[in-house]
């Protein structure tokens, strides 16, 4: 039985943080469904729940019951429980007033990220009233869903700013990049950022194979500007590594937003080495990932790289439940490139003290924008 937001996708979404009360609703056509989450008011409950699940039936949005809504066995679709990114989530208040007729309605609308898309407040009406007003934009927005999510993408292009951003790590001299697929997905332009000869340097890059089963993209960096980078000093492991091994989660967390762009670094171990629902690809972490992570690498505490950062639990099932995917299954993906890459295999980061690895591996972890 799965639940709303099981599992966020780590790279941070294009409508980006903060309060939103949207005039122009486009960017609601890049969410597939609507999902009634929670309703506060008890004594309103099923007028509540009937009512919107009605108004917004009728104005043609997908919409879903979760359990908290609900005490039958909730079923989500399959892709919404792959990407719960594809749902916007509704919160529902009624704060009842000593006089009939004089509650006060509040609804507010999130993504999966948390980020506040839409709000509504009515008060002075009875309650089916209050909730057919407070829903009165979104029913009357000619709601389509748009999978290419370009509507929202275009709009943002225009203005000139990033849509998202993940992260990722080099894996070459020549500037071959392992990343998340969902990071890069449906990407016209794609910059990336790293130290380079002391000082963060910014180059285009373009995609060059992609894997959207195991959640794994390789792109390259494809600028004048670009000459390449020194020997890599990390060693790409293929084989797994063991429960209890101490990791580093390197990346770029919320570093359009809140967080900033200076490398974040996050500790903890392997905590099994199969992901959610027993998933042999990726191994759950307890380090510490957001969003922005995505495509972040993953390394034990010998320099190897071991995984690539792509998702984690809601904190509302679990805290610090990550997952990682196996670099064997990078491994997989380099082995159809046309060209061939040499991988890194170097030890010299075992002996140094772990503040000598951090510096030495994050020259190499990139900040990769997406539009």
């Amino acid at each position: 039985m799965m639940k709303k937001g099981l599992l966020i996708l780590l790279c941070l979404p294009m409508i980006g943080f903060g309060q939103v009360n949207p005039q122009d609703l486009k960017q609601i056509n890049n969410y597939k469904y609507i999902v009634i989450d929670q309703i506060k008011g008890d004594g309103h409950f099923k007028t509540v729940k009937n009512t919107t699940y009605r108004e917004l039936t009728n104005a043609g949005y997908n919409v879903i019951l979760s359990q908290e809504i609900t005490p039958e066995v909730v079923v989500f679709p399959d892709d919404l429980i792959k990407n719960p990114n594809l749902g916007l989530y509704l919160i529902i208040d009624v704060l009842e007033d000593l006089w009939y007729g004089n509650e006060t309605v509040s609804i507010y609308m999130y993504d999966n990220n948390s980020n506040l898309i839409f709000k509504s407040v009515r008060k002075g009406q009875v309650v089916r009233e209050s909730i057919s007003s407070c829903l009165s934009t979104l029913t009357n927005f000619r709601y389509k869903y748009d999978p290419t999510g370009k509507s929202n993408r275009q709009k943002r292009v225009k203005n000139g700013e990033w849509a998202g951003n993940g992260s990722g790590i080099i894996i070459s001299k020549s500037g071959y990049i392992i990343t998340n697929h969902h990071v890069i997905e449906d990407a016209d332009d794609i910059e990336v950022e790293f130290i380079l000869d002391d000082e963060v340097q910014k180059f285009n890059a373009e995609i060059v194979q992609s894997d959207k089963v195991n959640d794994l993209a390789i792109i390259k960096i494809v600028d004048v500007n670009f000459d390449g980078v020194k020997e890599l000093p990390y060693n790409f492991k293929t084989r797994s590594s063991d429960v209890g091994t101490k990791v580093y989660a390197f990346g770029y967390p919320m570093a359009l937003s809140i967080m900033g762009k200076e490398i974040k670094v996050t500790d903890g171990i392997i905590s099994s080495k199969t992901g959610y629902d027993g998933d042999i690809t990726t191994y759950q972490i307890s380090a510490p990932i957001q969003g922005g992570n995505s495509g972040g690498p993953l390394f034990d505490d010998k320099g190897n790289l071991i995984g690539i950062n792509a998702a984690k639990l809601n904190v509302k099932i679990a805290d610090n439940v990550g997952y990682s995917i196996k670099t064997s299954y990078v491994l997989n993906l380099i082995d159809i490139l046309p060209k061939t890459i040499d991988l890194p295999s170097n030890k010299k980061l075992a002996s140094l003290p772990l503040t000598e690895q951090i510096k030495e591996i994050s020259k190499y972890v990139v900040l990769v924008k997406v539009k």
